[in-house]
């Protein structure tokens, strides 16, 4: 197996000689679908927001399900309030969310749901933005309240957030963020309530569906959905 960034770059000078693959793994973009259809070699997708998943084998994890199970567990906590913070670029974020308000919604409650950039690090601009959101956001809740985070950092932020209000958590505010990464997760106190994907899995049924499409069998049409592995319940 090798890691190649760029399977697509036909410059020779970058790695001595042109690469020969007999299957690529990949978060796909169009550049490498043109070169794999050129050169005749199989592809198996595991980005969901690919411009051209819909144009490869793909394996992911099974948004609507991950996000009944996070609106469900919220819901057992005999919440009534619920607020979610996600990337509006982010097709997964959109599945798991879409799923989750339509459960808070069959119970007779409703969603306070924020967007904000991708990648809120990228730059200065972006992160005063992600922080102007959070803090207005925040200024709508209603206590106690149950909240989904899309990622692990803005968990932690809004813990921070949450210290500077005088909200407890998970008391006032109860978290679920992330997908399981367990170091920002379980460190500092409290530690973070998360959903855990699996992704060794995905990266393995990859790796099945790819070996079959090297001994020629057709694609599947449809994407290949695993179920997540569950939730790692914590102090949040």
């Amino acid at each position: 197996m090798f890691i190649d960034e760029f399977v697509y770059d036909p410059n020779p000078a970058r790695r001595g000689k042109l690469a020969s693959y007999d299957g690529v793994i990949a978060r796909a973009n169009r550049p490498l679908l043109m070169w794999a259809g050129t050169n005749k070699v199989p592809v198996v997708n595991v980005w969901p927001s690919s411009l051209v998943h819909h144009l490869l084998p793909s394996v992911f994890h099974d948004f609507t399900l991950t996000g009944r199970i996070i609106a469900e567990h919220l819901l057992a906590r005999g919440l009534h309030s619920f607020a979610t913070l996600t990337s509006g670029k982010n097709v997964a974020d959109n599945l798991e969310l879409k799923e989750m308000t339509r459960l808070f919604s069959e119970a007779g409650f409703t969603c306070n749901s924020r967007l904000i950039p991708q990648n809120p690090w990228e730059s200065l601009n972006h992160w005063r933005k992600t922080e102007h959101i959070i803090e207005s956001w925040m200024d709508e809740w209603k206590l106690p309240i149950g909240v989904y985070v899309n990622g692990e950092s803005e968990g932690r932020m809004i813990v921070e957030a949450c210290r500077r209000r005088g909200w407890s958590v998970p008391a006032d505010v109860s978290i679920i963020a992330g997908k399981n990464e367990e170091v920002l997760c379980e460190h500092p106190r409290p530690s973070l309530t998360s959903i855990e994907i699996g992704y060794d899995r995905i990266g393995y049924e990859a790796a099945r569906l790819l070996d079959r499409l090297i001994n020629g069998e057709a694609p599947p049409m449809n994407p290949i959905l695993l179920p997540p592995q569950g939730l790692v319940v914590r102090e949040s």
